[in-house]
């Protein structure tokens, strides 16, 4: 019950779900994120990464709340993370929603490098972006995994000239994953 109202959730943003159509979902995939600054690494991640795939349509919305990001090298600067820089009370989450470029068929076992179109939403922007991932088939899953950067000046991400030389203006970005197939039924 619980993952077909996840199902219903995810699906308001990109489309209305139609009994028979197959899907691939995860609630718990992982995203990672590098901050490698001159005078300091910084290394959170997050394993609770929502997404989905509609096969039929080739569309997909992944989905992760800001504030389950942990790591950090102190209780502090996750709490500035949070506070100061993604402002997470007032954006909660970053959201990936968009279509697979390539024509694929997920009932085909095998190793596929797709791009991935669509708008990444994170502080409140929007921004056009075309993400490479790459997709492994077999046995009714996908596991999934992309690498990409986020520009801070991009997504009106401001940092202080204070901690300049400790936070890139770069960010890099790993995502992975295992999406399961679900039919959903009426």
């Amino acid at each position: 019950m619980i993952k077909l109202l996840f199902l219903f959730v995810l699906l308001t943003y990109q489309t209305t779900p139609q009994s028979g159509t197959a899907y691939y979902y995860t609630n718990t995939a992982k995203v990672n994120f590098n901050s490698d600054a001159p005078q300091e690494l910084i290394k959170a991640s997050s394993n609770s990464l929502r997404g989905l795939i509609d096969v039929e349509k080739k569309t997909f919305v992944y989905k992760v709340l800001i504030r389950t990001f942990t790591g950090f090298n102190s209780a502090l600067q996750r709490e500035h993370f949070n506070e100061k820089f993604l402002e997470s009370e007032k954006y909660p989450e970053a959201l990936f929603t968009g279509k697979i470029i390539e024509d694929i068929n997920f009932d085909t076992p095998g190793t596929y490098t797709i791009r991935a179109k669509g708008k990444l939403i994170i502080h409140g922007v929007e921004q056009e972006r075309i993400i490479k991932t790459e997709l492994t088939i077999k046995g009714g899953e996908i596991v999934f995994s992309s690498k990409f950067t986020v520009l801070l000046a991009d997504f009106n991400i401001k940092v202080p000239k204070v901690v300049h030389e400790k936070i890139a203006s770069e960010i890099s970005v790993d995502v992975e994953g295992i999406l399961k197939k679900k039919i959903l039924q009426e």
